[in-house]
């Protein structure tokens, strides 16, 4: 049996560390707001001048940025934060002075050099700044970010080189999403339709990855920017790939896509003895893609033993306009299809639920 002083003593030990903890959270707080009392102390005599560099045009503005450019380190470092806030909010000739202020006061090559810093947080602000201000001598250094220790700072290093990379950065990015430092594949995403057309040659040259994942990722930008002109290489993907995740995301961007020569692959992807995940994202491929020549192998599928690829042909036939809805109408009328009725009728009631309550929102809004 325990005794009463060892559990009084474990009591006071647990109290002590709660203790601690408390005063170590209000320390923290107290020197953070300490900090940014100091910050805003040094940095408001410049701060209206910044405000009206903001506003000005012509001689005005190029007066206010000789003026902000002159400012002591200290000043300039206390403004900093506000600038780098400023930088991602304003736009036009507000946002070009700013960067013209970063240009004059040399703050890109202070970023760079800020890249190499010990601390995270520096590492992090100076990703965020180049990639605001779209410096692209920066991109090879923000490329060894990627692999950054800090989780962090390997996504500020993506979303900078989403907006000052090229071309020459997408193999970079695609083998950030693996490794024991990887990326979200959500960021990279991001950041390669950043890069705009310019990168689409590179991207798709990612559907020869060797990784899984990077091909997934080539597939899903190559869907979402429209990239119409590797529709061939994302349906072989869809047929020869031996990774469902790849032949899912390559089943989706041929909707996406809508061109013709994604109909036949998709039609094969949904046929009974495919994986049900590939089969169900195939069926509303083929609404997307709006091809009426699917009305037929959808409807047949109203009745699959797996209710996901049923709903989902349903819906897809939706999708078709007045040749599906014909297709549904016919299969809800015809209760000797059990199931395939059932499901016809249940996505027919949800399109007239849909409808009215568009109706009722309209008439609101009048």
């Amino acid at each position: 049996m325990i005794s009463p002083g060892i559990v009084r003593g474990a009591l006071l030990g647990l109290l002590a560390v709660v203790l601690a903890l408390s005063l170590l959270i209000v320390a923290n707080r107290f020197v953070r707001r300490h900090r940014e009392r100091r910050r805003e102390r040094i940095s408001a005599p410049v701060r209206g001048s910044l405000m009206e560099l903001l506003c000005a045009e012509g001689d005005e503005q190029t007066e206010l940025l000789n003026r902000l450019a002159e400012i002591d380190r200290r000043t300039w470092t206390a403004l900093e934060p506000t600038l780098t806030a400023l930088l991602g909010k304003v736009a036009g000739g507000a946002g070009a002075a700013l960067v013209r202020l970063y240009e004059l006061r040399g703050a890109a090559v202070d970023a760079v050099a800020d890249l190499s810093s010990r601390s995270a947080v520096r590492r992090g602000r100076a990703a965020q700044v180049l990639g605001q201000l779209s410096h692209r001598p920066a991109a090879p250094s923000l490329c060894r970010l990627l692999a950054d220790r800090d989780p962090e700072v390997r996504l500020a290093a993506t979303r900078a080189l989403g907006r000052c990379g090229g071309p020459e950065i997408v193999p970079y990015l695609l083998e950030s999403l693996n490794g024991p430092r990887a990326v979200p594949p959500a960021a990279v995403i991001r950041a390669l339709v950043s890069l705009g057309p310019q990168a689409q040659r590179s991207v798709a040259a990612g559907l020869e990855h060797p990784q899984p994942l990077a091909r997934a990722v080539a597939i899903e930008v190559l869907g979402a920017t429209g990239v119409v002109s590797h529709t061939s290489q994302i349906a072989r993907a869809l047929r020869e790939d031996p990774q469902i995740e790849v032949r899912v995301k390559a089943a989706r961007a041929l909707g996406r896509l809508g061109m013709p020569e994604g109909l036949e692959p998709l039609l094969a992807a949904v046929r009974p003895g495919r994986p049900v995940a590939l089969r169900m994202v195939g069926a509303g491929a083929l609404g997307t893609l709006g091809a009426v020549a699917a009305t037929g192998p959808l409807a047949e599928l109203l009745g699959d033993p797996d209710r996901h690829v049923a709903a989902a042909a349903a819906r897809a036939l939706l999708q078709l306009g007045p040749e599906g809805r014909a297709e549904l109408h016919a299969a809800a009328d015809d209760i000797s299809r059990g199931p395939a009725a059932a499901q016809a009728r249940a996505v027919l009631a949800e399109s007239a639920v849909g409808a009215a309550r568009h109706d009722v929102r309209a008439e609101v809004a009048l």
